[in-house]
């Protein structure tokens, strides 16, 4: 298929802002470590009172893993909703800066634009506080059939069913790419998230994915047995998939073969925010250029242990050098 773009990411629109915090500080704003919770206006505001020299960055899960794509070499472009704010245009000018491409659609609403204030304590885990604002209106209008249309795959972000209307316009990207014969990828995203949109996702796996990308934690309650009962019943569901386990690696598997991918060890833990976006960016770049799954797990590795060795979820170095 000779698509303009690779794969088309749809996600949160979503400005990171990251912090580092003391586990004094995390404990008495309540805010449980490691862990991603949803924040109304006025406790994002509290948060933001409590910290000092936050980095500021377009962030969002898909969004990170369509930067880490455009990095390694890939061509992709992104669907999200932002507000019409500074942080929404903060979001449009540097997501197309890195060369992921992002169009405003004009229809730019009221609401503020997304955040995520990532808090990372001494331990290098980071606890994710999210003011989903504009996002919450992502819907079947925010959605340019075009991009789908020009594309060889799309990667659906599971955070976004955590607002209705973008259901309705998950299924409508998933039969726009079924009919243009394009992959239909899915992020678990979160732990919590699968917790609230089980049946969900099982459903949208059974009718249109393709290809899978969870940790460990996700893919158990996803099915709720254990590790090896719940990557038999996602082979049985899918084409590709990777599971990524932390410390212990990754398994990755095809129709044909289930591979465990050995860690790439880091001297230097700093944040651990981002690196299931960059998993999946390396794995991805691998699968769109017919490498082997073991290729493509040691690369999403290899793009991984590069992330989490400084503050935040985009690549300060070309991943085309990891290659």
């Amino acid at each position: 298929m000779n698509n303009k773009f690779d794969i088309c990411f749809i996600g949160n629109a979503i400005v990171d802002i990251l912090s580092k915090i003391t586990f004094e500080k995390l404990d008495k704003l309540k805010i449980p470590k490691g862990s991603m919770q949803l924040v109304n206006e006025e406790l994002a505001d509290k948060i933001l009172n409590n910290i000092k020299n936050p980095s500021i960055i377009s962030g969002g899960s898909a969004a990170n893993t369509a930067v880490g794509f455009q990095s390694f070499g890939g061509k992709c472009c992104f669907i999200g909703q932002i507000g019409n704010d500074q942080f929404g245009e903060l979001f449009y000018k540097d997501l197309n800066n890195t060369g992921v491409f992002f169009e405003d659609l004009d229809y730019k609403i009221s609401e503020k634009t997304s955040k995520s204030i990532v808090l990372v304590t001494p331990d290098a885990e980071r606890s994710m506080n999210t003011f989903l604002g504009a996002s919450n209106k992502f819907n079947i209008n925010s959605v340019d059939e075009l991009l789908i249309s020009s594309s060889n795959m799309i990667y659906i972000e599971g955070y976004l069913f955590d607002h209705a209307e973008a259901k309705e316009a998950i299924y409508k990207c998933c039969n726009l790419a079924k009919v243009n014969n394009s992959k239909v990828a899915l992020s678990l995203s979160d732990l919590f998230c699968v917790d609230r949109h089980r049946s969900d996702f099982l459903y949208l796996i059974d009718k249109y994915v393709d290809v899978i990308f969870a940790n460990e934690n996700e893919i158990k309650s996803l099915y709720q047995l254990d590790l090896k009962a719940s990557i038999n019943n996602i082979e049985n569901q899918v084409e590709v998939g990777a599971v990524t386990l932390g410390s212990k690696g990754a398994i990755v598997f095809n129709k044909e073969a289930k591979y465990h991918i050995d860690p790439v060890s880091t001297e230097k833990l700093v944040d651990t925010t981002g690196a299931g976006d960059l998993f999946a960016s390396g794995f991805l770049f691998g699968f769109i250029n017919k490498y082997s799954m073991e290729k493509c797990g040691y690369i999403g590795n290899n793009a991984a242990s590069e992330i989490i060795q400084y503050i935040g979820a985009r690549p300060k170095i070309s991943l085309k050098s990891i290659l």
